[in-house]
């Protein structure tokens, strides 16, 4: 087998990965923050932690793994440029799409407006709760637990929200392919 065609079996083997990691990524949050009233964690993991916990821990773990991974793929080759247009100070996609929801008109999806903000605020909430998750693992037992508990906390509710308004506005891109 030539080099040549080795690297192009990579290739598709990665592509084949990249296009399931947004839903991976989704069905791991969903699942981790249905079951999180059940944790009862605070500066460190009890001896006599449950199942839940164990769960929320390791598959906190794994989601930060591959929101990471997910990251990468949407963000490179410039493509971050449609889910953060602020960046480059380029809002006028987003201000025509809140000015067409002023007259009653949804925004389309697929370019920086208004659904890739909110798409692209929603994946930097996820790398905040992934990182103080896995920060709060890390240091539990030391003073700063606590803290970092505040924090992912406070992310993962704002994750939340942000999440149910992207899987709204996926529920309207669906309209795009009966216009």
């Amino acid at each position: 087998m030539s080099p040549l065609s080795s690297q192009s079996t990579v290739g598709q083997w990665l592509s084949a990965i990249e296009t399931k990691l947004h839903a991976l990524v989704g069905l791991m949050s969903l699942l981790l923050i249905v079951t999180s009233p059940w944790i009862l964690m605070g500066r460190r993991l009890s001896p006599n932690a449950n199942g839940w916990n164990y769960w929320h821990i390791y598959g906190g773990l794994f989601c930060a793994l591959v929101t990471v991974a997910f990251t990468i793929s949407v963000c490179k080759n410039g493509q971050w440029r449609q889910l953060y247009p602020w960046l480059v100070g380029d809002l006028n996609q987003c201000k025509q799409d809140l000015l067409g929801l002023l007259k009653g008109t949804l925004p389309h999806s697929g370019s920086k407006g208004l659904l890739s903000i909110i798409a692209g605020i929603g994946l930097l909430l996820l790398l905040l709760t992934s990182l103080s998750g896995v920060s709060w693992y890390l240091a539990q037992g030391s003073e700063y637990a606590m803290n970092l508990r505040y924090f992912h906390m406070l992310f993962a509710q704002y994750f939340t929200g942000v999440l149910l308004l992207h899987i709204l506005c996926g529920l309207l891109h669906l309209r795009d392919f009966f216009d």
